[in-house]
């Protein structure tokens, strides 16, 4: 129910932070390429430069530069110390998809919660849980009507936000609080909202663990 482009976002701008494959061998390719013009008695660039003839080609012979006669050196500008690493250079190919996050989607990876619970709470904030409403969606033909109330459509939202069911449950553990709110239209509201009143929180590990217990 979600894009693949979505999956292999990093986790701070609302992906799942799966590694992109295209992105990870173009890195990759890139580090040998780095490799290759420093390391020059290994055998395999001796097999490589033999075989592509690259020693020979006018594209590698000397050229004199305009600043002087001086032996020129690698400098890569992916580094504050111009040595190329795969990591920064995945991270360079990866900004120029991603859009800066609207909400801080990291709030779902700070719990200490099982990783699959976090996967859960990422998928309802991008509304993509399989409730009803998504599966017509597909094309499936359902009565959407919520199992647990019985009294509207099953969305997302209403599941677990607004069922007069899940509703109480949010009231038992803002009570222990002293807190009192109205309830926000979706998930990713929800989620901010409990991260601003857990500022004053004694123990905020524990005050972040109880959205996804709900």
């Amino acid at each position: 129910m979600v894009k693949w482009e979505s999956v292999v976002t990093g986790k701070k701008n609302g992906g799942l932070g799966i590694k992109n494959l295209i992105f990870q061998s173009e890195a990759l390719r890139m580090k040998w390429l780095w490799r290759y013009s420093f390391e020059d008695q290994l055998m395999w660039k001796r097999v490589v430069g033999a075989k592509y003839e690259a020693e020979d080609s006018w594209m590698t012979k000397d050229v004199t530069s305009p600043y002087g006669a001086e032996e020129d050196a690698l400098w890569w500008k992916g580094s504050s110390k111009g040595i190329f690493k795969v990591g920064a250079a995945y991270r360079l190919m990866e900004q120029p998809s991603q859009q800066i996050p609207i909400w801080p989607w990291r709030q779902i990876w700070k719990g200490r919660i099982p990783y699959k619970v976090s996967c859960f709470i990422w998928l309802l904030a991008k509304e993509a849980a399989l409730t009803q409403d998504n599966v017509m969606k597909r094309g499936i033909t359902l009565c959407s009507r919520c199992f647990v109330c019985g009294e509207t459509s099953e969305t997302v939202s209403h599941l677990f936000l607004h069922c007069k069911f899940t509703q109480q449950l949010w009231r038992v553990f803002l009570s222990l609080k002293g807190i009192s709110w109205a309830m926000p239209r979706r998930i990713t509201e929800a989620l901010k909202s409990w991260e601003e009143a857990g500022v004053l929180a004694k123990d905020r590990t524990r005050w972040r663990i109880i959205p996804a217990s709900i």
